[in-house]
């Protein structure tokens, strides 16, 4: 299978990052972003999103930042794609695919918990896409 950028995945839906988190707001979430040594992972409310920010906990996260987002749910549906997700010093993550959005992909890591991964598409991020039918 040949990896492809998710700009040109066929499944993409008219959300943005911020219509997505809004619903959201008042549940539990964890965020990992790049720390000075090491992966910085902040769980709390998210209490607040605007056009350009979040906040989980006391931490404000700039949507054009490096960072992704766990969910605390279980994923209920995923669609015949695998994701390859890299974030700038962040690292690489796959699983996948439940929704792609605007500006964000939704996604399960594997392995790991069958919960969704929230990844922005910005300048700090790339993602790839394979069809498991190919």
């Amino acid at each position: 299978m040949r990896k492809k950028n998710i700009r040109s995945c066929q499944v993409s839906q008219d959300i943005t990052l911020v219509q997505r988190l809004q619903p959201l707001v008042g549940r539990t979430v964890t965020v990992s972003q790049p720390g000075l040594l090491r992966l910085t992972k902040t769980t709390g409310k998210l209490t607040k999103v605007t056009k350009s920010s979040f906040t989980v906990g006391t931490t404000v996260v700039k949507l054009q930042s490096s960072f992704f987002i766990v969910l605390n749910e279980r994923v209920k549906r995923t669609k015949p794609f695998a994701l390859t997700a890299i974030a700038e010093d962040m690292g690489e993550l796959r699983g996948p695919l439940i929704q792609l959005g605007r500006d964000f992909v939704e996604f399960m890591q594997t392995p790991g918990r069958s919960v969704p991964i929230l990844f922005p598409l910005n300048k700090f991020t790339e993602v790839f896409w394979e069809d498991e039918e190919e």
